[in-house]
């Protein structure tokens, strides 16, 4: 026998009410309980992660560091080999030159015997016309006579004589006329043979010019630097020799061994000293490392202050090592300043040439004295936190005529070119 549970509709609602009041105070007594689990764990948790991001953001600027130290060192390795290259072909130059002037010299000398050797045939011709017409001369005069005076023997005799001397002279003189024919066109080789001589050595030298004169421009283009300022004070620092090549003129206004290719050794020259001068000046920029071993803390531009006042402009680069780390001058120059300036610290400054300076800030102790000159690699001081500062570290700027630069794109132009 079946049986049938009826349930009514306000029953049913009834239950399910129960039901979801029971889910509803479980799910909240669970939810309170878990915050309740979770909040002691927060501050915890959130000291944890600020620990991490921060011992991250250190990791990240030492490995910045190392990367921009090893970058420097290849860059001023890289430069130093090109500095050897480029005084090897430098040399080169200076030989090829030579070889270059040695063939003018050469070829000049060629073309005077050439034009002595013409003249010398003109007037060969020319004694030989003289002697065609005083044989056609003394061949008539001859004529004459036998026709006057068959019996004049002794006139006859002498008449004849005189013409056998001057055929034996025509014949002298045109054999003289073929080998002066011959040691001309031998002359018109041997100036042909020079000039393409000539040709060579130019093209030699324009393309090393060209190439030299290349890779230095780019460096100064990339560095953000007056190139033209710069070589305007190198010309005036430079102890080589030099100056524009302008051929030299005869005395009567003619110049000498003038050739269709004395505008391009001109243009030539003046590239070679040109480039002289880029070397010479690429070789005392301040690419120097002030700090072996130390950590990148802070970049060249704006940051936000250390001493927590807002955003700032920071013109130079924040080295961090321990104190008592030596700080070393990053060129040749003469010490400006050593002591004490606000905010920086204990301070020692350096003059180099083309109107560069460098400063370095912070240190705990100045080893040099004003006046002192210094050479590139000299301990100038100790690292460490005087001044306005948060920490044992070297601030490093880079300046020319006061003005701070990116000491980054002197690292990058080097990088890139050398």
């Amino acid at each position: 026998m079946t049986r049938y549970l009826t349930v009514s509709p306000g029953t049913q609602l009834a239950v399910l009410t129960t039901v979801a009041a029971v889910l509803c105070w479980t799910a909240f007594s669970t939810s309170a309980m878990v915050s309740l689990a979770m909040d002691g764990h927060t501050a915890e948790s959130r000291l944890e992660a600020m620990e991490e991001a921060y011992e991250a953001r250190l990791a990240a600027y030492a490995k910045q560091q190392r990367a921009l130290e090893e970058q420097l060192n290849q860059a001023n390795q890289r430069r130093d080999e090109v500095t050897l290259r480029l005084s090897d072909k430098q040399a080169r130059l200076i030989e090829t030159a030579n070889d270059l002037k040695a063939a003018q010299a050469e070829r000049t000398v060629v073309r005077e015997e050439f034009e002595t050797l013409l003249d010398a045939r003109r007037a060969d011709a020319e004694h030989m016309a003289a002697l065609d017409a005083e044989l056609a001369g003394i061949r008539t005069a001859l004529t004459e006579t036998e026709t006057v005076n068959g019996n004049l023997e002794g006139t006859l005799t002498a008449l004849t004589a005189a013409m056998d001397r001057v055929v034996a002279e025509r014949d002298s003189a045109a054999e003289s006329h073929a080998e002066f024919d011959v040691e001309l066109c031998r002359l018109r080789a041997e100036i042909g043979q020079l000039e393409d001589r000539e040709e060579r050595l130019l093209l030699q030298l324009e393309a090393t010019a060209r190439t030299s004169f290349s890779g230095l421009e780019t460096l100064f283009s990339r560095s953000a630097i007056d190139l033209d300022r710069i070589l305007v004070d190198a010309r005036r620092d430079y102890g080589g020799t030099g100056g524009p090549f302008e051929p030299m003129e005869d005395h009567d206004g003619t110049s000498s061994g003038t050739f269709e290719g004395d505008t391009r050794v001109a243009a030539l020259m003046n590239d070679l000293e040109t480039v002289n001068l880029m070397r010479f000046a690429a070789e005392r920029l301040p690419f120097g490392v002030p700090v072996q071993g130390g950590r990148l803390t802070s970049g060249f531009g704006p940051r936000r202050d250390p001493k927590g006042r807002g955003r700032s402009m920071h013109n130079g680069l924040d080295i961090a090592a321990p104190r008592g780390t030596p700080v070393y001058a990053t060129e040749d120059g003469v010490v400006t300043f050593a002591g004490r300036q606000r905010g920086y610290g204990i301070v020692v400054k350096i003059r180099h040439a083309f109107g560069f300076e460098t400063f370095y800030a912070h240190n705990s102790r100045a080893r040099v004295k004003v006046g002192q000159r210094v050479s590139r690699g000299d301990r100038i001081g100790d690292v460490g936190s005087t001044g306005r500062s948060t920490g044992n570290h070297l601030h490093y700027e880079i300046r020319i005529d006061k003005k701070p630069l990116n000491h980054i794109k002197f690292v990058k132009a080097a990088r890139d070119v050398l």
